[in-house]
């Protein structure tokens, strides 16, 4: 029984019939198609379709399973039709042609279902055919296109001369030597794209990681894989997705490094580690028990960083040929720019949401207190740690709007606070002007007057932002690192809102301390006015 249809029916014909599901599984397999194999349908269910069923082609070599017409009408959604010869339980060959066709729910791919049809007798009937009516005459054969000429002026197709000689009916396959090298291409091509699609529409750095241990294992038929990421404080590599293995072999241990381990972060495109054949493996028995035989390891590089290292776990040892390394490689370094991609939007979302959490913090303080003071050490101290700076500080111009002095400064020590006035300073008064400025070698720009108390204070890079209240300069916010960097548009942004509010808030201060000084002006006259003369 297959989902609600019974197809007990297809037990009564002769020819050979089985069905498999998106996991390559058998899930039916008729009588015909045990005559065929020596196998029950017992003893192929839920089994891949790769152990139960085995080909070869004319000349005796075994088929790889790629080119099996099941596997291939999965991989392709389209029918595909093959010749043939299928191997026996009991090491009997039968010539036989097979019809594999994709069943569909709605639009998706759920399995395939093959019929395969015993020519065994067609082509010995052929062979004794030929063997028999072989002629002495030469065939004249084009050696390019291969037709035949039947007359002066006329040129046919081989198989339909054949055909029309009596040879059979002729169906057309594949031999492995074209199929390496013209299916197997498409067939990684579309298995790369579709890859590169999956792992490119993601943004979530886990979701990546996780695409790509599950696209490795189906595309590369291995029974496992497992990523690992460099972690550049430690020098170790640290498991960041897997799939196919279990919790306890992932967690069996820390893992050093293996010879293929080392070749693949030197770079090396592909290298296998056979486990059973190294007496002095770390960790050969939890492979055994886990079912490993062979592992593989493939550099995973941005640009010509190796990141990391992604590995492949097989049953048995298995030889790739040089169409598979490349498409690994190129699986690996796709891989590589989606993890980075992640990462960079992971940190830019982090950020974003430190910026935030900063910004809101800083303005409930200023809507929450008129102490200009408590404002103001509230932003130089915070701006440091969402920002990742050194220090901050924060001067305003006196009365005279001539000189700028210090309101509030974290991270910097009272000896540089103490070097000397910062007026003359060229980037402060190109701030002065309402425009920020970012200095990003302290060591070698000339705006910087104090460059030695700098060095000595450990400070490279410098952002100088002006404060504005109504469209006037009242002074200039200023955002000091202990390495060289780059301020994005995103800092200069955040950082202008923040003096924004640093204005407002310097502004609504100074509006309660003048309300305050009017309020006891007024007071001391009113009291002033009902003192007593001291007449009656």
């Amino acid at each position: 029984m297959f989902g609600k249809i019974d197809f007990s029916i297809l037990d009564s014909i002769i020819d050979g019939v089985y069905y498999i599901n998106a996991e390559k599984q058998v899930e039916y397999w008729n009588r015909g198609v045990e005559a065929l194999t020596g196998l029950t349908a017992g003893e192929t269910k839920k089994r891949p379709c790769e152990e139960v069923v085995r080909y070869e082609d004319e000349s005796g070599a075994r088929i790889p399973a790629y080119e099996y017409p099941a596997l291939l009408c999965l991989q392709s959604s389209k029918p595909v039709v093959k010749t043939l010869v299928i191997l026996g339980k009991n090491g009997m060959k039968w010539y036989v042609e097979e019809h594999a066709s994709p069943v569909f729910k709605g639009q998706k791919v759920v399995g395939a279902i093959s019929l395969i049809r015993d020519n065994t007798r067609v082509f010995s009937a052929v062979e004794t055919y030929m063997r028999n009516q072989r002629r002495d005459r030469l065939i004249p054969i084009c050696a390019w296109c291969k037709k035949i000429r039947i007359s002066e002026d006329s040129w046919e197709q081989i198989e339909k001369y054949f055909t029309d000689e009596g040879f059979g009916v002729f169906t057309h396959g594949m031999c492995p030597e074209c199929a390496e090298n013209i299916f197997e291409k498409k067939v990684y091509l579309e298995s790369y794209q579709n890859i590169c699609k999956a792992i490119s529409s993601s943004l979530s750095l886990d979701e990546v990681l996780k695409l790509i241990v599950t696209n490795a294992v189906k595309v590369m038929n291995v029974k496992a894989s497992m990523l690992r990421l460099l972690n550049k404080d430690t020098q170790k590599l640290e498991v960041a997705a897997y799939y196919g293995l279990s919790e306890k072999y992932v967690n069996k241990g820390p893992v050093g490094f293996d010879p293929n381990t080392f070749d693949a972060l030197a770079g090396k495109a592909v290298t296998t580690y056979d486990i059973a054949a190294d007496p002095d493996a770390q960790y050969r028995r939890e492979a055994e028990e886990e079912g490993i035989r062979s592992i593989l390891s493939i550099p995973v590089k941005f640009k010509k960083e190796v990141i990391g290292v992604l590995r492949m776990y097989t049953a048995e040892p298995v030889k790739y040929k040089a169409e598979d390394l490349k498409f690994m490689t190129a699986i690996a370094e796709q891989a590589a720019i989606a993890i980075m991609n992640a990462r960079i939007f992971e940190t830019t979302v982090s950020r974003a949401r430190e910026y935030l959490r900063v910004f809101q913090e800083v303005t409930k303080a200023v809507s929450s207190t008129l102490r200009l003071s408590e404002v103001l050490n509230l932003i130089v101290s915070k701006l440091p740690e969402a920002m990742h700076l050194k220090a901050a500080t924060i001067r305003l111009l006196d009365e005279t709007r001539q000189k700028l002095e210090l309101a509030a400064a974290h991270g910097l020590s009272a000896r540089y606070l103490a070097r000397g006035p910062v007026d003359i300073e060229e980037n402060v008064q190109e701030a002065l002007q309402t425009k920020p400025v970012a200095i990003y070698d302290v060591a070698t720009d000339p705006r910087i007057h104090y460059q030695k108390e700098a060095l000595e204070e450990g400070i490279k890079s410098i952002l100088t932002l002006p404060i504005v209240v109504k469209g006037t300069v009242i002074g200039v916010l200023r955002l000091l690192t202990d390495e060289l960097r780059h301020f994005s548009e995103e800092d200069i942004s955040f950082s202008a809102s923040l003096a924004e509010v640093c204005g407002t808030a310097i502004e609504n201060a100074r509006m309660y301390e003048q309300l305050k000084n009017d309020g006891l002006m007024m007071m001391s006259m009113v009291s002033e006015h009902l003192r007593p003369s001291g007449h009656e």
